[in-house]
């Protein structure tokens, strides 16, 4: 019996020994199927949301701006033509490279290679970002020594268009210094209007009430633009201070911006003639931009900004018939315009923050005007406003936030008094409940304030008909607007923001038509007048697929329009941004279509109509090296740019405007970027900077 059971127990281990051993063969031979390990591009919570650029991208980029459109941001809208970023709302976007802020021209400068992320904020906590609202951040690479110098080359063909930059960097431990030069010269002999006019007077030139159709149609046009820009800034870089220091110099000079024309009228007061208007400008400027942070503890942080801008801008217009009338309209103008900014972030402890900004501004403007109706204006205009905001952080899912800032206007318009102080409120709140997700509701409320040419005493002849002047007591528009947006990024491959928007502006400043003119000629002023309401609801979708390699981005819109009083409006319209992106190796594919639009001016009583536009790009970029090439509204061979219309009571107008904006071109771009140095230090990028505002009477 024990031998047995001495067997059976010895069969069973044995047993256990083979099974053990045919488990550990077997997995020893199983094939796995293919593991992958995706990183995790892109998150978001309700501070701050974070994208990493794919190394194609950064690759293929010229500037910034088209790593943006590369990138496909849900939360923003990038027009790769005109180069403007906004919100998917529509709001303006305060660009920053490592905090501190961009011009369009740094943004071109951009070593696109050294970006490792770029981050967008809304409502801010950071001084740094100067209590802007919406916040697109580069974080660079950083520079222990040494730099890079990029060099960048654009040819026009279609329209006489040829660019050219160098933009160049040199860092040493805590200093950086940047250099900028740029020259664009423009030309195009297809500028000008046909214009059929109606007017209604009541008594011109004694001849009691009449109404006059005239018509002027473009025969031949001359424009011409050469423009530099020439800037150097250092930069003082610490954990707890940075202090940046620019000076800048512009150039526009416009010797010819021609037309003539043939004209022609419903009425015998009036004989056919011919018109020329010779035209030219010149405007320059020095601009110093100073920007200064200090951390004074871990509870608060200073950022105080301030600039100053000396420019003289010059304008020559002679408009002239066959009849024999000569109008001469010529200005020149010096000014001198002075801002400063403190920002002072105050957090007590991590749920509560509270943001004080404190602001300056100042314009002065001295005008003289010679040729047919000689004056002397001088503009004493000065802006100053007192806000603070509070934020409380629940967590990193949840905050609210609320502002209110009172603002002080003073307009001193040769010797015209018009004070004025109003209040800017906004209240916000954005929700995260995992990096995945986003709800964000903000409301606004505040005024819109008239330009300084729009509250010109001055009168002005345009032409035979028509005289324009502005209106000195002019009064700010107030505007309420509220959004409501959703941003789900599921994964690396999908993108999506849905948003509502709510627009409404009270009193908004419009032209006026009055048949009041020198001999019951038309006159053109400045009124508040009616309301417009701006609403729609639109959605931002992109999807990313084989790796990557192919992205599609689409932005469809309905928008719902309309205006009360002398320009009463409305209108319904669907509109849709659509762009498909390729990467081939080092070569890229970019196709962009927009839809054409129909809309009333803001400030106007014009209905403009654009024509869709539509671009193919590609490019090759690697290692130093970028190249691209690109044609745009390749179909679109005529020089119209957009219609436009106006119906009042005194003057009606239907107007085809022509240019080069939506004219087929074909353009070719090359870039080349000379590196140098150790990639530790903080990088960032200056530019020119722009001639001065003007005040002149346009």
């Amino acid at each position: 019996m024990k031998q047995v059971i001495t067997f059976i127990i010895t069969l069973l281990c044995a047993l256990c020994a083979f099974a053990q051993t045919e488990a550990q063969d077997s997995i020893k031979t199983k094939e796995l199927g293919e593991v992958v390990v995706e990183a995790q591009m892109q998150r978001i919570n309700a501070e701050v949301s974070t994208y990493i650029p794919m190394a194609r991208q950064k690759n293929a980029a010229q500037n910034a701006v088209s790593l943006l459109s590369m990138m496909s941001i849900p939360q923003i809208s990038v027009d790769p033509v005109s180069q403007a970023v906004q919100t998917a709302h529509g709001q303006n976007v305060s660009i920053f490279i490592d905090y501190l802020p961009a011009t369009t021209e740094d943004l071109s400068g951009m070593k696109t290679q050294d970006v490792k992320k770029v981050e967008y904020f809304m409502h801010p906590s950071d001084a740094r970002f100067q209590g802007a609202k919406y916040v697109i951040n580069f974080v660079m690479q950083k520079y222990e020594w040494g730099g890079y110098t990029k060099l960048n080359a654009n040819k026009w063909f279609g329209v006489n268009r040829t660019e050219g930059s160098v933009y160049s960097k040199m860092a040493y431990k805590r200093m950086t210094f940047d250099i900028f030069a740029d020259e664009t010269y423009l030309t195009n002999k297809h500028i000008g209007q046909n214009l059929a006019e109606n007017y209604r007077f009541t008594d011109l030139y004694g001849e009691g009430p009449q109404s006059v159709v005239r018509k002027s149609e473009t025969e031949s046009s001359h424009y011409s633009n050469n423009s530099n820009n020439v800037s150097f800034r250092a930069l003082y870089n610490t954990s707890n201070i940075q202090v940046s220091n620019r000076i800048a110099y512009s150039l526009t000079d416009i010797p010819h911006n021609d037309v003539n024309s043939r004209l022609t009228y419903s009425t015998d007061l009036f004989p056919t003639s011919n018109s020329s208007t010779i035209a030219s400008s010149r405007d320059w400027a020095i601009k110093y931009n100073g920007d200064y942070f200090f951390k004074l503890s871990q509870q608060f942080a200073l950022n105080i900004e301030t600039t100053y801008t000396y420019g003289n801008n010059k304008s020559d217009s002679h408009y002239s018939t066959t009849n024999r009338l000569s109008i001469i309209n010529n200005a020149k103008e010096d000014v001198h315009n002075a801002t400063a900014y403190l920002h002072l972030n105050w957090n007590p402890n991590k749920p509560n923050q509270f943001f004080t900004n404190i602001g300056v501004q100042h314009h002065w403007n001295a005008i003289n005007y010679y040729g047919n109706t000689p004056s002397k204006q001088k503009y004493d205009v000065g802006l100053y406003f007192f806000g603070q905001n509070y934020k409380h952080i629940f967590n990193e899912k949840w905050n609210v936030g609320a502002s209110l800032a009172w603002i002080w206007e003073t307009n001193r318009i040769s010797g015209i008094k018009v004070d004025n102080n109003f209040p800017k409120t906004n209240i916000n709140a954005t929700w995260s409940p995992n990096n995945k997700n986003q709800l964000y509701l903000t409301a606004n409320y505040g005024s819109m304030i008239p330009g300084a040419s729009q509250k010109s005493p001055n009168m002005l002849q345009q032409d035979e008909l028509m005289w324009y002047k502005g209106t000195p007591e002019l009064k700010d528009s107030k505007y309420t607007n509220a959004l409501f947006s959703y941003t789900w990024l599921p994964n690396n491959r999908w993108q999506i923001t849905a948003d509502a928007y709510l627009g409404y502006i009270k009193d908004r400043v419009v032209t006026l038509y009055s048949a009041t003119g020198p001999n019951g000629t038309m006159l053109r002023q400045y009124f508040n007048g009616g309301d417009y309401f701006s609403n729609y609801i639109g959605i931002n979708a992109t999807g990313k697929f084989f790796g990557g390699r192919l992205a599609a981005k689409l932005r469809p819109q309905f928008w719902f329009r309309k205006t009360t009083g002398s320009y009463a409006w409305s209108s319904n319209q669907l509109t849709c941004t659509a762009q498909l992106t390729y990467y081939l190796g080092n070569l890229y594919f970019m196709g962009w279509y927009m839809t054409p639009s129909r809309y009333q001016e803001t400030n106007s009583g014009i209905i403009r109509r654009t024509p869709s536009r539509y671009q193919l790009q590609i490019g090759w970029g690697k290692g130093a090296w970028n190249l691209s090439a690109t044609a745009y509204n390749f179909f679109h061979t005529s020089w119209d740019s957009y219609e436009e219309s106006l119906t009042s009571k005194c003057y009606s107008f239907e107007r085809m405007t022509f240019g080069s904006q939506h004219h087929a071109h074909y353009a070719v771009s090359i870039t080349y970027t000379i590196g140098y140095g150790k990639k530790i230090k903080r990088n960032n990028e200056i530019s020119g900077s722009g001639t001065a505002g003007s005040a002149i009477l346009k």
